[in-house]
């Protein structure tokens, strides 16, 4: 172990030198508020990258809607597989078929199991 007088020179000395703490106050503080130009300036700059690059991918996205419009109308229809699809799943919507007619009834008990048994829970005493 370390003599105490070791361990507290650097105090004591920073106490000598600066007896009311406005170097170490200020120190810190400037250490603060530069992390946070650093973190500011981080995030500003990337944000400016993910904002092209967004504005890249939807410039791609139109010169792609407005080719499969133009040329190739086979794409822009949907198979008759995915509209039959759609039209099943909205009459199961809409025809209540799906969903309960229970608002705010809960139906899910809770099953008994060991993990949830308050009195395993507690540490038992070794016997001696």
């Amino acid at each position: 172990m370390l003599p105490l007088t070791l361990l507290t020179a650097g105090a004591d000395r920073m106490a000598q030198t600066d007896p009311h703490g406005w170097t170490l106050t200020l120190i810190s503080v400037l250490v603060v508020f530069c992390a946070l130009l650093v973190l500011f300036l981080l995030f500003n700059t990337l944000g400016g990258v993910f904002r092209r690059v967004d504005e890249r991918l939807d410039a791609r996205r139109a010169a792609y809607n407005a080719s499969a419009q133009n040329g190739k109308p086979e794409d822009a229809a949907a198979p008759d597989a995915e509209i039959a699809a759609i039209a099943t799943a909205l009459h199961l919507y809409y025809t209540d078929c799906i969903h309960d007619r229970e608002p705010g009834i809960v139906t899910i008990r809770p099953a008994a199991s060991p993990w949830g048994d308050k009195s395993l829970n507690f540490r038992k005493k070794p016997g001696k």
